[in-house]
């Protein structure tokens, strides 16, 4: 038997040495931030994970777009490259570039493909060639196969889509892992239809719930106003699937409307939910004084005292993961 395990041991390092797993290879995973403490800290390893598959679902008008563009912006701030494959042909430049900054092809290419095909072909291309740190296919539910652009209207057409990303993602698993490409899929939701139990479930087929190794749901919890006007929302978030985490941790991120995700606001909730900060009455604590009255008041503190909003920030980490992280871990 012993014999047997050299023999075998010596023909895989021969042969397939790239695949043995070292300790080289165990290494923490590389994350993207996703612009929210709340939701960083949640998927327990700080943002989307670099070289696996990701899916953002939810109902309509919940920050799909929204969080997705947030990823994009935290990867320019890591100088990664983003391709922002916009299938729905929706995006609205003018939101783009106040949610991440004036579109520059040498940090964000932004395609509109005709069909699914074209789409994973523009996506297949973009994760082989090792350019993108960050690939963004948005969003699954648009998918407009050839053979439904050209077949009748009328005539059925049985799991186009979830054979197509089969296809896709047993083919680019490696080269994503290889490439250490962030990939992220945003889906939308379609009704259980025949169904003893109504509701809904997230189109793709089964391949895209096992290949993905994170699936975050947002939901819309409440408005946000001011002077009894709307100017944002309450979104809340669910990590359904985790793979590299304890899933189904759930809260809330704030998204101001035409501004984005309110990082202030989300940073604030969360540390008072983590007891960074305290509150006495209406006044937020911090280190044992008031840093303001009020949500509003103490976000403009916090504007203008930037050295404390690092100090929450660095705090929060440390109330969830313990004292041993240090300022060069958080970003």
């Amino acid at each position: 038997m012993k014999k047997q395990e050299l023999d075998f041991m010596r023909f895989i390092e021969d042969k397939y040495s790239n695949f043995l797993v070292s300790d080289e290879s165990k290494e923490p995973v590389e994350v993207i931030s996703t612009g929210s403490i709340a939701l960083d800290v949640s998927t327990g390893i700080g943002g989307i994970p670099r070289g696996k598959f990701s899916v953002i679902w939810g109902l309509e008008s919940t920050g799909k777009t929204t969080l997705s563009l947030s990823i994009a912006k935290q990867a320019y701030k890591r100088e990664l490259k983003t391709l922002y494959i916009d299938s729905e042909n929706g995006l609205d430049y003018k939101y783009v570039e106040a949610l991440v900054g004036t579109i520059d092809q040498e940090h964000l290419v932004i395609l509109h493909p005709e069909t699914a095909e074209e789409t994973l072909d523009i996506a297949e291309f973009g994760v082989k060639s090792g350019e993108f740190g960050l690939i963004i296919v948005d969003s699954i539910g648009s998918f407009a196969p050839k053979k439904v652009k050209e077949d009748d209207a009328f005539k059925a057409q049985v799991a186009i889509v979830p054979r197509l990303l089969s296809n896709f993602m047993s083919r680019n698993a490696y080269p994503i892992s290889s490439n250490n490409v962030a990939f992220v899929f945003v889906n939308q939701v379609r009704d259980k239809i025949g169904k003893f139990i109504s509701g809904f479930d997230m189109p793709g087929g089964h391949a895209l719930k096992h290949n993905a190794s994170m699936i975050i749901y947002l939901s819309r919890s409440d408005t946000i106003k001011r002077d009894n006007e709307p100017i944002g929302i309450i979104t809340k978030f669910t990590v359904q699937k985790n793979k590299l985490a304890i899933p189904l941790k759930t809260n809330f991120i704030p998204i101001m409307f035409g501004k984005g995700i309110d990082t202030y606001r989300d940073l604030l909730s969360f540390a008072e939910l983590v007891e960074a900060v305290t509150k006495a009455g209406a006044y937020y604590r911090f280190e044992g004084e008031n840093i303001g009255q009020g949500m509003v008041k103490t976000i403009e503190y916090l504007k203008e005292n930037p050295e404390t909003l690092d100090k929450i920030t660095k705090e929060c980490y440390n109330k969830v993961y313990g004292k041993e992280i240090i300022d060069e871990e958080i970003t």
